[in-house]
């Protein structure tokens, strides 16, 4: 992986973003196209990206919730 390329992850280690360091590439003279060449299983990494999941609410939950209200 070339420097400068960065990924961002959450507590899980999923990839959430990746930040492409401009200057870092300026500086080390990289070309386009060794960025491109890093990135080439982008759309795997866009379709492995995980996202957040919403649990479903059930009555139990609701319950609870309920309960929390009532205090």
């Amino acid at each position: 992986m070339i420097d400068g390329i960065n990924f961002i992850t959450d507590e899980s280690g999923n990839n959430k973003a990746i930040i492409l360091d401009l200057i870092r590439f300026k500086k080390d003279g990289v070309k386009d196209k060794a960025v491109f060449e890093a990135l080439e299983n982008l759309q795997e990494l866009i379709d492995n990206a995980a996202t957040e999941k919403k649990s479903a609410n059930t009555w139990d939950q609701a319950k609870e919730k309920l309960k929390n209200l009532n205090t």
